[in-house]
């Protein structure tokens, strides 16, 4: 079994040192960027296949890097350009690692055009953890959940932005914040893209954003519109009951003043999760 293992990874990485060898950076792409789960992938795919665009979609090297080291300086991030560049050699990269760290890949791509994905939280939040099979209402995440993969990725976000805090509900709200922060700091560069718009007309959104961007049209996208590039969360259960109202409060508390900016209404605004500064 670790010889097929070992293989499999030799494998990789000599597919990998040709494809870095051969691929030539690009100069001016567009970077859909945002937080996990908030449509990156689904309108990343669509504007791609409608203005005939090469696509990356997904840059795995960057999930073995500590994102806050590349944040903080500590990895030099047109180091991983160069050492990956097959990534970032289409029209299109989609990676949602890129946005907490925008202000250092617009220096790097000054001629790209970029796009920001926002969703409201607590459709972000849910589909975060739908998509990982954990509930939303625990106050601490029990044992078993923590022992899983998933939960340790969820339990990673602790420090996200700079905060610590005990609740997994509030690490993902710290994180969401995050995302937003880097979109506002950059906004002058960025075109923000919401995604409830994009559910309400699919097909006329993307057209219209693909006319934003100058990307004319190559290919009828009209049988990929419904398609589910990612697992589907489940939006039959409201806010309340996946949540329970405490965590639902901890969400509005921290993500509120952001969520105003966006036009995101606030029901509960009260409770107030502990943290650690």
């Amino acid at each position: 079994m670790m010889f097929l293992k070992n293989k499999k990874k030799y494998k990789e990485q000599l597919i990998g040192y040709f494809r870095n060898r051969s691929a030539r950076i690009s100069e001016n792409p567009i970077f859909v960027l945002g937080n996990q789960k908030s449509g990156t992938s689904a309108i990343a795919h669509l504007l791609a296949d409608f203005g005939g665009l090469s696509k990356t979609i997904d840059i795995p090297p960057l999930w073995k890097t500590d994102v806050f080291k590349i944040i903080n300086g500590k990895v030099d991030f047109k180091h991983i350009v160069k050492r990956h560049r097959f990534y970032f050699s289409t029209d299109l990269i989609k990676e949602p690692n890129l946005t907490f760290f925008s202000d250092k890949l617009i220096k790097t791509f000054p001629q790209a055009k970029y796009l920001f994905l926002i969703r409201d939280p607590r459709d972000n939040i849910r589909s975060h953890l739908n998509r990982m099979k954990i509930p939303g209402h625990f106050d601490q995440l029990p044992d078993d959940f923590i022992a899983s993969d998933m939960g340790r990725i969820v339990m990673n976000a602790i420090t996200w932005g700079g905060v610590e805090t005990e609740n997994y509900i509030c690490a993902l709200a710290h994180k969401w914040n995050r995302a937003v922060d880097n979109y506002l700091f950059n906004r002058d560069q960025i075109i923000l893209v919401k995604y409830e718009d994009f559910l309400l007309d699919k097909y006329g959104f993307i057209e219209k954003l693909a006319n934003q961007l100058h990307v004319t049209i190559k290919s009828d996208i009209i049988d990929k519109l419904d398609l589910q590039y990612q697992p589907r969360g489940d939006h039959s259960v409201s806010w309340e009951k996946f949540f329970g109202a405490e965590n639902l409060m901890r969400i509005e508390q921290i993500c509120g003043s952001r969520m105003k900016e966006f036009d995101y209404n606030i029901f509960k605004f009260a409770s107030q999760c502990q943290v650690v500064h």
